[in-house]
């Protein structure tokens, strides 16, 4: 058997985590690999709620692993998300449905489709396999294809994600999408705890164009007020972000999965110049109303991207 090392970006989400997880059931089924997934950042709270109502043990964090080892790299298409040491490594394989901004030192194998979760991707690789999908896998599958397309209302949804999620009831025995979604969604909206700086932190994408390097992060919740109530905490923190790590420009999206609305936190007078002329509208108190602007990927970065350019 071939040891592989499975391994998602940094900041780990439901996705990605999820991903990798199965992803290890999935080649270990097939008696090719040994596979091994693992973390690279503490889970969020609603991949730990999953985890444990599956009763699946969290994956091993690690950052590097030893020179040579074969490495798969899944919901990976930037390279500040990844491993430390990955000029070392041997990378067999990426799978993602992200546009790829990411160099190897030896050409690899890439499976990428526009599809709103890479959960439908390996799907679609189990039956396209023909190998057995466990009602806990599948569980998982649909667990986050929910969250990734917030219960099918962000852009990124297609009708694809949507077919795959109805074929999925039959394996899961889950009728009600939006009662087995909703615990996950309060589980991600749980923040009492966690400091301001984690909070910006928590689900973020960074990206370089034309020499300016941006900062988005987005918190995806059913009780956007409370991170809006603690506003001038998480100012301090992204002003805090944005010099550690020479930003020029940072945002902190607050996605209200409910009234489906995104109201952003805006840094200073240089991101609001930015904001008020890319979404032609008005930050007033460091707050803009993006309407409904859900998708990161798709209504938010490809506009800032043009600005930039």
């Amino acid at each position: 058997m071939i040891d592989i090392k499975i391994v998602w970006h940094k900041i780990p989400d439901t996705d990605a985590t999820l991903w990798a997880i199965i992803f290890s059931d999935f080649l270990n089924k097939k008696w090719l690999y040994n596979a091994t997934a693992y973390i690279q950042w503490e889970l969020n709270k609603e991949t730990e709620y999953l985890l444990e109502s599956l009763s699946i043990t969290k994956p091993e964090i690690k950052t590097n692993f030893p020179a040579w080892t074969k490495i798969w790299l899944v919901d990976h298409n930037e390279e500040f998300q990844t491993l430390d040491n990955i000029e070392e490594l041997e990378v067999e394989w990426i799978i993602d449905h992200h546009k790829i901004n990411f160099k190897t030192n030896s050409p690899l194998n890439i499976r990428m489709e526009k599809l709103c979760s890479t959960c439908s991707i390996l799907y679609k690789m189990y039956k396209e396999n023909s190998v057995e999908l466990s009602k806990d896998i599948a569980t998982m599958i649909l667990a986050w294809i929910l969250s990734d397309s917030l219960l099918f209302k962000s852009a990124t949804t297609t009708k694809e994600d949507i077919q795959i999620a109805e074929e999925l009831k039959e394996i899961t025995w889950i009728s009600d999408f939006e009662d087995f979604a909703m615990p996950m969604f309060n589980a991600k909206s749980d923040l009492w705890d966690m400091l301001a700086k984690d909070i910006v932190k928590y689900d973020y994408k960074e990206f370089e164009v034309n020499w300016v390097k941006a900062w988005i992060g987005t918190l995806e919740t059913t009780n956007p007020l409370y991170s809006l109530w603690r506003k001038d905490e998480l100012l301090k923190a992204m002003q805090e972000i944005k010099i550690e790590n020479n930003l020029d420009f940072i945002l902190l999206s607050v996605v209200d999965i409910i009234w489906e609305k995104n109201t952003s936190i805006v840094l200073d007078w240089k991101d609001t110049e930015i904001i008020e002329n890319v979404f032609n509208t008005k930050v007033e108190s460091n707050l803009v109303d993006l309407k409904r602007r859900l998708s990161r990927k798709k209504q938010i970065v490809p506009d800032l991207t043009n600005y930039f350019n």
